[in-house]
């Protein structure tokens, strides 16, 4: 046992909280059921339990759930045993009956054969020993259960065996100190305490392996507090209370907190610490629970009453310097520079590393090289500075000035100076606004911010341009990692620079972040936005989702002074606002001091698990699981959502709705937690629950089936069963009635058919004439129109001739049979016009009679001969190019009356030419093109001919201007289905170009 002699001291680090913490008390006043807290424990499932001389208690973080109404004699108990990992935690009440934790919620247990908190061994009694709060009237004899074996405590040995052999260790030890076990045990180790000889042994399977020289340990004015189902041991010596841990083969004491007068220290009887979400709890015997919340912020006062900051700069890796020129670290005040009449509202770095601070009318700029001690001061023509900063040629600066004397209004301007001094101004961009804000763009753009608007100043132009409305007024304008640009503004939130354009971003749900100060970016893409009352964290990725898609929804993260500041409104309108050190930390200035923090290290704390399993039905509470099953007599129901979360409550997002219908929205559950329902109606519904449990958005849900039966009333079967009754009587009275109506109608039918057989023929006799009337008259009227166009032209020529002879007073022979033989070939040119007569009117009139294969040539030669006196009367020619053997079935009546129309057209206006008839096949179509070198169709006639073939329903006929010719072309051509296309001649004339559809018209 020599080797154990050597004293192995163990390096005790002391891991200082930096004494930064809160305190919250909790006892009958705002939630406990009575002021003494014996035990302290965590579950599987994350809840706090505690017990009392009044009943059992379970804590989510916000709400206490007390139990103390169980069928026993009496609801005091004392501390917890048993294995949260099996989720079988015991406690004892009064009487010895014993109540189990399972499933989270505590049952009186009846198995007392498998659970004892009392044992014999050699007819000698033993209490089980799983905690320094286990004894009471302080027995002699203790027994504790490890993993592989017991132990057996008397006062003046230690008894070990194992579960697996047979044979027993026993140690001559004196495991007492003034009847007070000074033994405990961390996993499977056991260490007892020797006080008289100064060492702390560890002892594991009944030997001592090893002995250590700890005096907090082994001195007599040190409590150990422990407690073996949450495995863990603490040492209060001297008003610090220190943890034990045994890690790595290595017994550790690490300082856990100075305990100072806000901390009800006297009769603790219990503690607990969550090393996760860094909270110690404290169980009082008379003073109930204490709640000590730990941080990595820290907030640093002034050594003066006066702990207001505004503006500060880094000043070293791990410092920042204040207006008054004080330097603070995250310990506090370590220098002071003494800076003189200093405005809080500015301050700045120059090129060389000097420090600018303003009063009126002036720059004070210390000089790096007297370390801040000497100044000179620089006039600024204008009232002041309000932000400021250079490129590698000049300064630039935003200088507000008074609009009048001993008014409280400003505007101001951009001032870019030739150097890097305020020396020489080069140039001046005023605005009617005081400017609160500036910063680069690129080379020649800048964004600067005043108190009613945000704008683009072009230093090219020289002109500045508003950016989205002049109603907000900007606080700051920050550059985030990715070149985003955010605004920062008073009372209106903050926005997204995008495309010249202002996305707002959305509040929290408090409308906190209404007026936040600036953005910080740590290395992690997250934005920390102090405001003025508290500071927030989120994801920039996740406000980008939300400028994209703004059913997007942003969830931001508080902290408050429950995190570890002195207030919870931080301090803005300063041109800096806020600092990044070196070292990775970030300082804000307050209302109450510096808060330093390093954001990497501050954890965003969300629940890992929701459960729904309790309810409350006409003020009556029980379980289930899954599927709860309800009846319509309930009035109100209320649903409890339990989610263990033990860090700053407004950062928890539960959400519920009833059915998942995706018109019905999410509805936010408060601090209640709870979610109520009242006449929802019999049926299977749906209980959506869902709680955010990470920065990136993510949910988990729960899904909770209510099951209300429906009365027999209600019931399909009931339904169906009187349906069914009421269509049977339905039908017999239907067919009663319809037997009766049938006879009835028989009798009508009869008259009613013979009547309108004879209707129904008078009705077709008149519609049948009706039509043919209407034919007549339209053939009728277009016959007139075809009759008197086609005989001006022949009537007119011999008119005309006849004159010439009357007009001549001498007549020769050749002459007087040249006219004779005009006005002979006229008249019988009209003659056989007149023949032609009939052909019109079969036109209308047995146009549906089909049409036989005819030589197209032979037709065209008709009209040619029948025109040609009249043309050879003006030197005119005309030719026909047509294919003999052409054959067409195309209407011959139509056609004839289309190219007599046309060439009519021609020979009326040409003279001394030719008038040409050709033909060309493509696919299925003539195309026959007649082309004379008359005088030419006018451009209006033909856009108007154009137009008018598309739209000869609706396009108003100018007949008194155009004739009645083209018009009636334009109608045949419809009637075969076939277009005209009019074209100008390059030299002279016109050329209709007539596309005919060769088939036969039926």
């Amino acid at each position: 046992m020599h080797k154990y002699i050597l004293l192995i001291f163990l390096f005790i680090c002391f891991k200082v909280y930096g004494q930064q913490y809160n305190i919250q008390l909790y006892n009958t006043d705002n939630g406990l059921p009575q002021n003494s807290v014996k035990d302290i424990i965590k579950d599987k499932y994350g809840f706090i339990w505690l017990t009392t001389e009044n009943g059992i208690v379970r804590y989510d973080g916000v709400n206490f759930l007390v139990y103390k109404d169980f069928p026993l004699n009496s609801q005091r108990f004392t501390y917890f045993y048993g294995s949260p990992d099996k989720d079988s935690i015991f406690s004892t009440g009064g009487y010895g009956k014993t109540i189990l934790l399972h499933e989270k919620k505590p049952t009186v247990y009846k198995n007392f054969k498998k659970n004892h908190n009392v044992i014999y061994k050699d007819n000698i009694e033993y209490f089980l020993y799983s905690s320094n709060y286990s004894y009471g009237a302080v027995p002699i004899n203790y027994y504790m259960m490890l993993k592989k074996g017991r132990y057996y405590i008397k006062e003046n040995f230690l008894l070990y065996k194992s579960y697996n052999i047979r044979t027993e260790e026993k140690l001559k030890i004196n495991p007492f100190y003034k009847n007070i076990p000074k033994i405990f045990a961390i996993n499977e180790s056991v260490f007892y305490l020797d006080i008289i000889n100064q060492k702390v042994k560890q002892i594991e399977q009944g030997k001592i392996v090893n002995s250590y020289h700890i005096p907090l340990l082994t001195d007599p004015k040190s409590k150990i507090f422990w407690n073996q189902i949450n495995n863990q041991a603490f040492i209060f010596n001297e008003n610090t209370l220190y943890t034990c841990r045994y890690e790595a083969g290595e017994l550790k004491i690490t300082q856990l907190v100075q305990m100072n007068s806000t901390i009800k220290k006297d009769n603790l009887s219990s503690i607990y610490y969550d090393e996760f979400y860094k909270k110690l709890y404290l169980g009082s015997s008379v003073d109930g629970l204490q709640i000590i919340n730990f941080s990595e912020f820290t907030a640093r006062k002034r050594p003066k009453p006066e702990s207001i900051f505004y503006s500060l700069l880094p000043f070293n890796s791990s410092s920042v310097i204040t207006y008054w020129g004080e330097i603070y670290t995250r310990t506090g005040l370590i220098a002071d520079k003494k800076f003189k009449d200093t405005n809080p509202f500015f301050m700045d770095y120059d090129q060389n590393g000097n420090i600018i601070v303003r009063n009126e009318g002036h720059a004070m700029v210390y000089k790096k090289e007297s370390s801040y001690k000497n100044f000179i001061s620089v006039p600024i023509k204008g009232l002041f500075i309000n932000d400021f900063f250079f490129d590698e040629n000049r300064y630039y600066a935003i200088i507000i000035k008074p609009k009048k004397k001993g008014l409280d209004q400003f505007y101001g301007m951009l001032a870019v100076y030739k150097d890097r001094s305020f020396n020489s101004l080069e140039k001046k961009i005023v605005f009617n606004d005081e400017p609160t804000k500036l910063i680069r763009i690129d080379q020649d753009n800048m964004l600067v911010g005043t108190i009613k608007g945000l704008y683009k100043v072009s230093l090219k132009t020289n002109k500045a341009y508003l950016i989205g409305t002049n109603e907000i007024s900007i606080r700051n304008i920050v550059k985030s990692k990715d070149g985003n640009f955010w605004i920062t503004t008073l009372g209106k939130g903050f926005y997204l620079l995008k495309n010249n354009h202002l996305i707002k971003m959305p509040y929290d749900s408090n409308n906190n972040i209404s007026s936040p100060h600036t953005i910080l970016e740590d290395s992690n893409g997250f934005f920390w936005i102090p405001t003025n009352n508290g500071l927030y964290k989120i994801l920039e990725s996740q406000l980008l989702k939300y400028a994209e898609n703004h059913t997007f929804e942003v969830n931001y993260y508080r902290f408050s002074k429950d995190s570890g500041f002195n207030t919870n409104e931080f301090n803005g309108g300063s041109n800096v606002c806020a600092a990044k050190l070196k070292n990775g930390e970030f300082v804000l200035p307050s209302l109450d001091g510096l808060v330093f923090f390093n954001p990497l290290k501050i954890k965003s704390y969300y629940p890992e698990q929701i459960y729904v399993e309790r309810c409350m039905v006409d003020n009556k509470e029980f379980y289930f699981k899954n599927d709860l099953y309800l009846n319509q007599e309930s009035d109100r129901i209320e649903i409890f959502i339990d989610v263990p979360y033990y860090a700053n409550p407004n950062n928890i997002v539960i959400q519920a709705k009833l059915d998942d219908a995706a018109q019905k929205k999410w509805q936010l559950i408060g601090k209640e937690r709870k979610f109520s329902i009242s006449n929802i109606g019999y049926g299977n519904h749906t209980l959506i629950v869902r709680v955010l449990v990470s920065d990136t958005g993510k949910f988990i849900y729960k899904r909770i089936n209510i099951v209300i039966p429906p009365y027999f009333y209600q019931t399909l079967q009931f339904k169906i069963i009187i349906f069914s009754v009421i269509l049977f009587l339905l039908y017999f009275l239907v067919r009663w009635r319809l037997s009766f109506l049938k006879n009835k109608n028989y009798e009508l039918e009869r008259v009613i058919n013979l009547r309108t057989r004879k209707l129904s023929d008078t009705i077709d006799k008149l519609e049948t004439t009706k039509i043919q009337l209407h034919k007549e008259i339209e053939q009728q009227k277009k016959l007139i129109g075809t009759i008197t166009h086609d005989i001006t032209t022949p009537i007119k020529f011999i008119a005309h001739t006849a004159k010439e002879i009357l007009e001549k007073e001498e007549f020769d022979q050749k002459l007087t049979e040249k006219i004779l033989n005009s006005i002979y070939k006229s008249s019988n040119q009209l003659y056989n016009f007149t023949i032609t007569l009939k052909e019109y009117a079969d036109i209308y009139s047995h146009r549906e009679d089909k049409t036989e294969s005819y030589s197209l040539y032979q037709l065209i030669e008709e009209k040619r001969i029948l025109f040609s006196a009249i043309a050879e009367n003006d030197n005119t020619v005309i030719i026909n190019n047509v294919a003999p053997s052409l054959q067409t079935q195309i209407s011959k009546s139509i056609l004839a009356a289309i190219l007599h129309n046309l060439l009519d057209n021609s020979v009326k206006f040409t003279e001394n030419g030719t008038i040409t008839i050709k033909n060309t096949i493509e696919n299925e179509n003539i195309i026959l093109t007649i082309t004379d070198t008359g005088i030419g169709m006018d451009q209006k006639k033909i856009e108007y001919y154009t137009k008018l073939q598309y739209n000869i329903e609706s396009e108003k006929l100018l007949l008194q201007k155009y004739g009645m010719g083209l018009h009636l072309v334009l109608q045949l051509l419809q009637m075969i289905d076939s277009k005209i296309v009019f074209e100008k001649n390059k030299l002279q004339g016109t050329s209709f170009k007539l596309i005919l559809t060769n088939k036969k018209n039926d």
